[in-house]
């Protein structure tokens, strides 16, 4: 069991390290998020997000021709095996990932941390239960807002990398070219 939470808890990881000031999945309190999410999850869910680890860890030999799992690359070729994931020229391989990006951007994106630096509220306490009625809370008025700084140099770190909108327009092209 613990073997599984941290094949998952690799993957998560990899898809939201550190960047800049920004902590990463690792620096937050993830084993314990995933174990929660291990409990309340349904079985079908859990197994998708499992085979989805599963396949991130075998998969560097179709990015990065390596024939060897992913726990063995460095921090730069993680980073490059994830970004190549995310971009393969094959649908259902980047389908496959869509699970591990869900669940890693909803863990990071809940941290107070991170909500505070981009200049978001903190959401409330988790009041533990689930609401099958469909009885949910009113939803509060959004207040329009500008990114916050702290996205805005990600972004721009992104693209220094050659990883902006102008190359997934490129990569979507060369695609359709083939």
């Amino acid at each position: 069991m613990a073997r599984v939470n941290e094949l998952v808890r690799f993957a998560l990881c990899a898809y939201f390290p550190r960047e800049g000031d920004l902590p990463g999945l690792a620096e937050m309190d993830i084993d314990t998020k995933i174990a929660a999410l291990r409990r309340e999850s349904t079985w079908l869910f859990w197994l998708g997000l499992v085979g989805a680890a599963f396949f991130f860890q075998i998969s560097p030999v179709l990015t990065l021709r390596r024939p060897w799992p992913a726990v063995f690359l460095d921090e730069e070729q993680l980073d490059e095996h994830a970004m190549k994931l995310a971009a393969y020229p094959v649908y259902l391989v980047r389908q496959i990932l869509v699970l591990l990006k869900l669940v890693g951007g909803m863990f990071w994106g809940q941290s107070d941390e991170v909500r505070a630096r981009m200049a978001l509220p903190a959401y409330p306490p988790d009041p533990a239960t689930r609401r099958p009625s469909g009885s949910a809370p009113t939803a509060t008025l959004l207040v329009e807002r500008s990114p916050g700084e702290a996205l805005v140099q990600i972004g721009r770190r992104e693209e220094a990398r050659g990883r902006g909108r102008d190359h997934d327009r490129h990569h979507a092209l060369d695609a359709e070219a083939r």
